[in-house]
């Protein structure tokens, strides 16, 4: 159960910032209100995602709540699922369900058009990453962290072709 500790504070931590961070750029920025910093490479400016990850399928909110809670609900059985993997994984998974029960709460408040998304970085003219928010960033730094993870335990057992 000790195990389970760093991953909930985790959890919750991911959680809480991704919910702050959203509500200081619903109350700070408006439509057509945006903030440059780096000679506009990183730019604050509030949209909403009614669509899925990267914009993809917009309007078909319904659609994404569902897919999102039945991938949380899969990401939660396959943390525990894994029992002997290390701390690193259990903060991976932290990462990747505090992120994503971020945006599915978003999805549930009622009145909101969509995911809050605020942190656009790119080159206008050139390319500019598709608008994201805090719970986006942490499920991919997790989904990374988890990918390296499995890695280095794979290459812990031996295959059997080679004895």
């Amino acid at each position: 159960m000790k195990k389970h500790i760093i991953p909930a504070i985790t959890v919750l931590t991911v959680f809480a910032a991704d919910a702050i961070t959203k509500k200081i750029a619903m109350s700070s920025l408006g439509f057509y209100t945006t903030f440059d910093y780096l000679g506009g490479f990183l730019r604050f400016d509030l949209t909403y995602n009614k669509g899925g990850v990267f914009g993809i399928m917009q309007g078909h909110q319904l659609f994404f709540l569902i897919v999102s809670i039945i991938v949380l609900i899969i990401m939660i059985f396959y943390y525990f699922y894994e029992k002997n993997m290390p701390q690193l994984f259990r903060i991976a998974m932290a990462l990747i369900i505090g992120g994503a029960a971020g945006n599915i709460f978003d999805r549930l408040i009622s009145g909101r058009p969509g995911v809050v998304d605020f942190i656009s970085i790119g080159v206008d003219g050139v390319y500019r990453w598709p608008t994201f928010n805090i719970a986006d960033m942490l499920i991919i730094a997790g989904a990374l962290l988890l990918v390296i993870v499995v890695y280095r335990e794979d290459k812990k057992i031996p295959l059997d072709n080679e004895e």
